[in-house]
């Protein structure tokens, strides 16, 4: 049974004006806050999207805030906070990719969502593509932000070093906000789910989805490289791939501009 709580007014930083929904399933919590500055007479129309926004390991919707600015005024936009991260309790069982797509599918239902535009970065990359796979036409189309994990690369040492050498391409201001993510989230529950993002057989559940797919990522993100993403995009028929310039994984932060325009032209609008 979902629990439902709108905490206008909260105090949440940059996410303190926006409506915030919470579900309880078992013993996971998950966290959706809703953002709409779309005007009255065009949210009326029976094509407005619903952009939803899943985070990554460690981080949490907090990353999503500029992206989510930028997406609002075309459209409804829910910004998640998995189970365990920022601010959640930690669930009391280790949670498997298909256990945090589930809690997602299961949240956008309550909020009656339909034909949902998924947004997935790096571990949330997965979860999408989880859904997609588990419910193929439950979405017409999808963006995959810097999917993980390389086949050849599936040792946390490995994606551990690719990202330390990324990370020199970050900007501060992503380095900041994925820090303080990270410190909620602790070091338990991030070394506990790292497992399960890299066993996750990407590779083996995009070709189970009929929706429209883009995979984009920087040009200096070794976590999930131009080639890689070219492969997952060979799998799924139509997918395109997109590699943004002069960024690296954490793109939809710091070059969210270009991944609304992305966004927006997947979604069919033009802003012109």
């Amino acid at each position: 049974m979902a629990r439902r709580r709108f905490l206008l007014g909260r105090r949440t930083s940059a996410l303190e004006r926006l409506t915030v929904h919470e579900f309880q399933y078992g013993d996971a919590r998950v966290r959706v806050y809703e953002e709409w500055t779309m005007r009255p007479e065009l949210a009326e129309s029976p094509d407005v999207p619903t952009f939803a926004l899943v985070h990554g390991l460690g981080v949490s919707s907090r990353f999503f805030v500029p992206l989510a600015d930028e997406l609002a005024p075309y459209g409804r936009v829910l910004l998640f906070d998995l189970p365990g991260f920022h601010d959640l309790p930690k669930p009391r069982h280790r949670m498997s990719i298909v256990d945090f797509a589930d809690v997602v599918k299961r949240a956008l239902d309550d909020l009656e969502v339909v034909d949902p535009l998924l947004v997935g970065h790096s571990m949330g990359a997965q979860v999408v593509a989880e859904i997609l796979a588990q419910y193929p036409s439950y979405s017409s189309a999808a963006m995959l932000a810097g999917p993980v994990v390389v086949t050849a690369d599936r040792t946390v040492p490995v994606i551990i070093g690719r990202f330390l050498r990324a990370s020199v391409y970050e900007p501060p201001g992503n380095t900041v906000t994925a820090l303080g993510s990270y410190l909620r989230a602790g070091v338990r529950w991030i070394g506990d789910t790292m497992p399960k993002v890299v066993a996750y057989p990407i590779e083996q559940r995009l070709p189970l989805t009929k929706a429209r797919l883009l995979l984009v990522s920087g040009e200096h993100d070794l976590v999930s490289p131009p080639e890689w993403r070219e492969q997952l995009a060979a799998l799924v028929p139509g997918a395109r791939v997109v590699t943004v310039p002069g960024t690296a994984h954490g793109l939809v932060h710091d070059s969210y501009r270009e991944v609304a325009d992305e966004l927006l032209g997947l979604a069919g609008i033009g802003t012109g």
